[in-house]
């Protein structure tokens, strides 16, 4: 069914045109991973896909910063040789995915396709760990757990760029310097306005995710969801109630606006069958 769905955007966007695939792995894994889902759609419609092999595997807890600036080396490079380019980020290779739609002043991407992708954050453990670890849902609420990942060192590693406290915001605006610039919660004016001018050059956006996610912590974050400043206590906010979208930080309000943002939330699909289903 989510292939059925990915195809149906795909061909929606070739008419004509010269248009590729650029797909960017999740957390530990490789480009390797995502074969099955490189060799469907070439063979359902044509397009070539292209999966990106840098910061695998262990690599991929390098800075986010670092992996997107490098990566979009590459992207462009592809990129240049189509008309229009489709965006497919899974897991952690969504970020890294807004992140270069971000940079890139004169990109050619069309459509972003932001699969399982913790794209408001992660608070707490993954779902999966807590079955067989649960003392580490007892440590992600202590006060030790955020100043691990705010501190220099936890800032070292990609998971913890885009870990976000609801409970200690200001802390999270003041250290974490990845992610905050990514949702321009932070910056001059004059990057917070090309940021934004950049991610709207999209046509579309589509987010994809679920009840079922069993990595992403909360699974309402794959679709601009999250908590609320009250942390684990007091429930979750839709999209539309966040800051990001009330305020309009990089474009998703915007996008809602013109009818070209889209969320799919599919229950009963576990995190590792998003990517390979």
């Amino acid at each position: 069914m989510l292939r059925a769905l990915l195809l149906s955007f795909l061909l929606g966007q070739v008419l004509g045109l010269k248009v590729c695939v650029i797909h960017m792995h999740g957390l530990f894994e490789s480009d390797e991973d995502n074969v099955g889902f490189k060799n469907f759609i070439e063979k359902k419609t044509g397009i070539p896909v292209y999966l990106i092999s840098r910061y695998s595997d262990v690599a991929s807890l390098s800075p986010l910063k670092y992996q997107a600036e490098d990566i979009l080396e590459d992207v462009k490079v592809i990129a240049s040789q189509y008309d229009q380019v489709i965006a497919v980020g899974y897991s952690q290779g969504g970020i890294i995915w807004r992140s270069m739609i971000e940079m890139w002043d004169d990109h050619n991407v069309v459509l972003f396709i932001s699969l399982a992708s913790p794209q408001h954050g992660v608070y707490g453990t993954p779902p999966i760990l807590e079955m067989f670890l649960p003392f580490l849902d007892r440590f992600s609420r202590s006060k030790q757990a955020y100043q691990i990942a705010y501190s220099p060192l936890g800032q070292v590693l990609s998971a913890f760029n885009y870990y976000v406290d609801p409970t200690n915001y200001e802390l999270y605006l003041k250290r974490n310097k990845f992610f905050t610039q990514l949702n321009n919660e932070a910056g001059t004016p004059a990057e917070k306005e090309q940021r934004k001018k950049n991610f709207l050059k999209l046509s579309n956006f589509v987010l994809v995710g679920g009840p079922g996610e069993n990595v992403i912590d909360p699974w309402q974050s794959t679709v601009f969801g999250y908590y609320t400043k009250y942390g684990f206590d007091k429930g979750m906010i839709p999209m539309e109630e966040s800051r990001l979208y009330l305020e309009d930080l990089f474009g998703l309000r915007s996008l809602v606006e013109r009818g070209d943002l889209m969320k799919c939330v599919y229950p009963g699909i576990a995190h590792l069958e998003f990517r390979d289903d």
